[in-house]
């Protein structure tokens, strides 16, 4: 497991986690006009950001499908194929519904993704500065999609 996210890499991950955290928060510096370049809704950037994001979760759990074994627990190395693809499942509908309802499937999506990561973590998949990241980024972009939902559903 060592060799699945080098402590190397731990503060360039970090970095690039933080940075990643940038196109959710368009819609608030739009709607305080910090932002008025862009020639679309920034609030539709920031949900095909979101889905984009939650593709590539599903991707990343399913290539830890098939790299790990995880000890004591057989089950889990049968069912992680099947729940990598739950995320990508939830982009996919949040392209096909409209009316702002895709973020909601954006947040279920994410937090599906934080329980995902909570297991593995529990395995000792993942390290605990990793989880530690993981659970903020889920958190900030949770809190963010579930006030875009609020401010734009009612528009």
């Amino acid at each position: 497991m060592k060799n699945l996210i080098h402590k190397k890499n731990k503060y360039i991950l970090i970095i690039i986690g933080l940075l990643g955290l940038i196109p959710y928060g368009l819609p608030i510096m739009e709607k305080n006009g910090l932002v008025d370049f862009f020639e679309i809704k920034t609030i539709d950037l920031t949900i095909w950001y979101g889905i984009t994001i939650l593709c590539f979760l599903s991707g990343i759990y399913w290539g830890l499908s098939i790299n790990i074994l995880i000890k004591n627990n057989s089950k889990l190395n049968y069912l992680l194929p099947a729940l990598s693809i739950i995320p990508f499942m939830f982009a996919i509908i949040a392209v096909i519904v409209s009316n702002y309802l895709n973020i909601i499937f954006l947040v279920v999506g994410f937090l599906i993704c934080q329980i995902l990561d909570e297991i593995l973590f529990k395995h000792k998949v993942y390290f605990n500065w990793y989880i530690l990241l993981r659970r903020f980024l889920t958190v900030v972009v949770v809190t963010l999609m579930i006030y875009y939902y609020i401010i734009f559903s009612n528009v």
